[in-house]
């Protein structure tokens, strides 16, 4: 610092000088220039610069700026030392009449004035008044070329355009004479950012640090820190959506991924929310988690323990004394689910019962759609009858048209009925085959399968799920399937008793008997067949109401 002690009759004064863009800060000119005219105005006014404060690249709109703060902290540390700020002109130290008057109050408190080398005001009312004019047009230039900037960025948008600084994976350039973003090469480093989300196998930081590894830079060329990166995988314009001033415009830009991913990207983000390491909610290690409940309705829950020597895994009900060994407790309902295998007796009588009853209905629904498939080629040629007359000129075109309006309104109606008689063709034999593999253990079907599919085995066999009272498994509901068993059982045992009883008896019971010998069962379980072969061998979904055979 120089002349810390003030010397008699001389004033001292600090000088501010300010750029607000790069390319002046570079060139240099303005900033030599400003500060020269202030030392020289300094020189001409008594003054001796004792610190020069010069801000490069800092716009006036905020008083947050480096080296202003610097010179506020200079001046009330020297407080009776500074008698001067001189600045090249008002809105070199703001364009904001607020911070303005902020910062002229805090230096006047010091009792340092503001001079300006290019204004005149004086310490008096009327120069109060004109420094506060002058200080408002530097504002309300301000305001006009932002409301200008914001108006031409907001036509920008509308137009698919987005003339913001450029996001990692884009550059800002022009096309077709106008601003807007194209993609570089990091481009494709970003889509593979949201693919690795989108399969949820490693974790958020787990993908920053292997795309940084793979060369993924901010757009200065700097590493990605972690709040740069959660911006940019919730940024929507990687799917080509610009998102400003409260508005929403699809972007005429290439984006860089799809919307679907994006979007999807979005709800795999949201669901890490609040997730520890450990915690995985479908959790293969326990299958029967929050599918099996005790007599309360409490949900089972599985855990790691962690010995001495390894860890051990346990199902609990999270109450004292409900806590159990998986193994255990997967024993248990493996042989649950055993109670439910068939013997080859039973598929047999499956097999036979199939072909009797859906295979009587569906000659018969076969031949009523030949009838109509008939009828359909019998219409079509009459209408081509009906076109060739008229080209010979064996009828007028008035009367063809109305001739063939009522042909193809039957023929519409035709079409209606073959496609509400028409079924999916279903081989019983084949099927028969399938639900002998998988019927005769279906507990080893369980045991063998990933957990996706036990899931979906454990929702399909037992739809209301299963309760465990301690000891031992038990169900409310059943598939259709494993009723069969029991069906049979129970028809054959009512048969018996009926040869020993009288008529009234035999009337009584034959509701009961009769529920096999029907359509409607059969179908019910052909359906559920053919559930549980497309959970095993997922295919398209076919709707089985009434059943073609071959």
């Amino acid at each position: 610092m120089k002349n810390e002690i003030q010397n008699e009759g001389i004033k001292n004064a600090v000088v501010y000088c300010r750029v607000s863009s790069r390319e002046q800060v570079e060139e240099g000119n303005s900033l030599t220039s400003q500060e020269r005219l202030c030392r020289e105005y300094a020189l001409k006014e008594g003054y001796e610069v004792i610190e020069a404060f010069i801000e490069k690249g800092e716009s006036a709109k905020t008083a947050e700026r480096k080296e202003l703060q610097k010179l506020l902290a200079f001046c009330t540390q020297k407080k009776g030392l500074v008698q001067a700020v001189i600045a090249y002109k008002v809105d070199r130290i703001s364009r904001n009449i607020a911070d303005y008057s902020y910062i002229r109050v805090k230096l006047k408190k010091y009792g340092v004035e503001i001079k300006s080398v290019t204004e005149y005001f004086e310490d008096t009312p009327a120069g109060r008044f004109m420094e506060n004019i002058i200080a408002n047009v530097g504002q309300f230039d301000n305001d006009v070329r932002a409301e200008r900037c914001t108006g031409g960025m907001r036509e920008a948008m509308i137009e698919g355009r987005y003339v913001w600084t450029a996001p990692a994976g884009y550059v800002n350039r022009k096309v077709n004479g106008k601003s807007t973003i194209v993609q570089t090469d990091q481009a494709a480093l970003v889509k593979e950012v949201f693919e690795l989300i989108s399969q949820n196998s490693l974790s958020t930081e787990q993908i920053r640090l292997k795309m940084i590894a793979k060369g993924l830079v901010s757009r200065r060329g700097n590493s990605i820190h972690r709040g740069h990166f959660f911006r940019l995988i919730r940024n929507p314009i990687y799917k080509g959506v610009i998102n400003k001033f409260g508005e929403t415009h699809r972007g005429t830009f290439e984006p860089i991924v799809s919307e679907e991913l994006f979007d999807y990207v979005q709800l795999v983000l949201k669901g890490r929310t609040n997730k520890t390491k450990t915690y995985i909610y479908d959790n293969p290690d326990f299958p029967l988690r929050r599918f099996v409940v005790n007599g309360e309705g409490k949900q089972l829950t599985g855990y790691w323990a962690k010995g001495k020597r390894k860890k051990y895994a346990y199902y609990s009900f999270q109450h004292p004394g409900s806590t159990i060994a998986k193994e255990v407790l997967e024993n248990k309902y493996v042989a649950f689910m055993a109670r439910y295998s068939f013997d080859t007796r039973h598929l047999n009588l499956m097999k036979e019962f199939l072909l009797k009853y859906i295979d009587e209905n569906a000659n018969s629904e076969n031949r009523n759609s030949n009838v109509i498939e008939n009828r359909v080629d019998e219409v079509n040629r009459k209408i081509d009858h009906l076109i060739g007359l008229q080209e010979e000129g064996g009828i007028s075109t008035k009367i063809l048209f109305n001739r063939i309006g009522i042909l193809e309104k039957e023929l519409e109606e035709l079409t209606w009925l073959l496609k509400a008689k028409k079924s999916p063709i279903i081989n019983i034999p084949e099927l028969m085959a399938f639900a002998s593999e998988v019927l005769i253990n279906p507990e080893l079907l369980w045991v063998k399968s990933p957990l996706e599919i036990r899931q979906q085995l454990q929702v399909f066999d037992f739809p209301k799920g299963v309760v465990f009272n301690g000891k031992k498994f038990r169900t409310p509901k059943v598939c259709s399937i494993y009723k069969v068993k029991e069906d049979f059982r129970r028809a054959k045992f009512l048969r018996v008793d009926s040869k020993d009883v009288g008529k009234n008896t035999v009337s009584t019971h034959s509701s009961k008997i009769n529920i096999i010998h029907t359509k409607e069962y059969w179908t019910a379980i052909v359906n559920e067949l053919l559930t549980l072969k497309n959970i095993l061998h997922p295919t398209p979904s076919i709707a089985v109401s009434d059943l073609s055979l071959i």
